[in-house]
């Protein structure tokens, strides 16, 4: 059973708007602790990535800075446990206590969503359960498809049976699918035993034992399209499907994101120079799965199209610095200024949060 005309939706809908699901479920998460939430996640999306030895993709990070922290001291972590009751009993937990809950679906098993889903991880928000009967869910993404199909934000509450469903262990993700929800947050996040349930929990930001840094990441924008250029043409060569699509179209809806929102509320100093080099990078980042695709596409048809990737990438990579460089963030490490949770939440504040509707409307201040 599922019931989605619930109007618990209001706000928290709009909130996601445009992201990915991962960061659409958590933005609604945050926002209801953290008004600065939709800014620090818009001013964060950068696209880095850590090259691996081909024809295996590249781990990519969307995030610059961390988006895991919380107001009141605490950071999200994954937990996992094998046994449906038991997941269900920590999620039950999670709502009592803090409201909500952020935990990991399987894309392929949510009701909602259109017939023919492949597995994938896919992020919900649970904000209340019935005697273990009925759970209230959120899913804030909204897409389409390449096959023409479209999902569409669902807020209302489901049957244990559904829950029992979509909340599966993550036997079925990839190696791949499992390094995208490590790196959620804008770092490396320890990961929960393959063949558990997965939901996040809150710690004391002070006792995370995260997992250190290896590696090199790339991070400049003309280094990481030359870098993508390359992996797209060998991978095009022969007929494959591109991992990378996904992580790129998800870095196309970040972006996009984050330029609306500038271009939403912008700086009385800016010059009109600055406001059309925003729209310059906006444009890019909003055609680049179209192009790729195309490009994918005409390369299994026999008819590759290499220089489409090229011009895209590079477009891309010209728009994005001359973006940063006119709004003075040339650090290609560190491309916005590090913002942290409002910590002015009261104690009673956050009690008052358990019982709030969940609404997450977006804010540009």
């Amino acid at each position: 059973m599922v019931d989605g005309h619930d109007d618990t939706s209001c706000g928290a809908m709009a909130a996601g708007a445009g992201l990915s699901c991962y960061t659409s479920a958590l933005l609604a998460y945050l926002a209801e602790e953290d008004p600065t939430a939709p800014a620090r996640l818009a001013y964060s999306a950068r696209l880095a990535l850590q090259p691996a030895a081909r024809p295996e993709p590249p781990a990519f990070r969307h995030h610059a800075t961390a988006l895991d922290q919380l107001p009141d001291g605490t950071a999200l972590r994954p937990k996992g446990a094998e046994q449906l009751d038991t997941a269900l009993e920590a999620l039950a937990d999670e709502v009592e206590a803090r409201g909500r809950v952020l935990f990991t679906a399987d894309a392929a098993r949510l009701p909602w969503a259109p017939p023919g889903q492949e597995p994938a991880p896919h992020f919900l928000v649970a904000t209340g359960h019935r005697n273990g009967e009925l759970w209230q869910l959120h899913d804030h993404f909204s897409g389409l498809f390449p096959n023409g199909q479209e999902q569409v934000p669902f807020s209302g509450w489901v049957s244990s049976p559904d829950m029992a469903a979509l909340f599966t262990t993550d036997d079925a993700f990839s190696p791949v699918q499992r390094r995208r929800s490590r790196e959620v947050f804008g770092h490396v996040v320890p990961a929960s035993p393959v063949g558990t349930r997965q939901w996040f929990t809150r710690v004391p930001a002070g006792d995370t034992d995260d997992t250190a840094e290896d590696g090199v990441w790339i991070t400049d924008p003309d280094d990481v399209s030359g870098y993508l250029v390359e992996h797209l043409d060998a991978v095009c060569a022969h007929a494959d499907e591109p991992a990378v699509l996904e992580d790129l179209w998800a870095a196309s809806r970040h972006h996009q994101y984050k330029y609306h929102l500038l271009l939403a509320s912008p700086c009385p100093e800016w010059l009109p120079q600055r406001e059309q080099a925003l729209r310059r990078a906006l444009s890019c980042w909003s055609g680049l799965p179209k192009a790729l695709r195309f490009a994918v596409n005409s390369a299994r048809r026999g008819r590759p199209r290499t220089s489409l990737i090229d011009t895209a990438l590079q477009g891309l990579a010209a728009a994005e610095t001359e973006a940063r460089s006119l709004l003075g963030q040339e650090d290609k490490e560190q491309l916005w200024p590090l913002t942290t949770p409002s910590t002015t939440t009261s104690d009673e504040q956050r009690s008052t949060t358990r019982n709030t509707r969940h609404c997450a409307p977006v804010r540009t201040a």
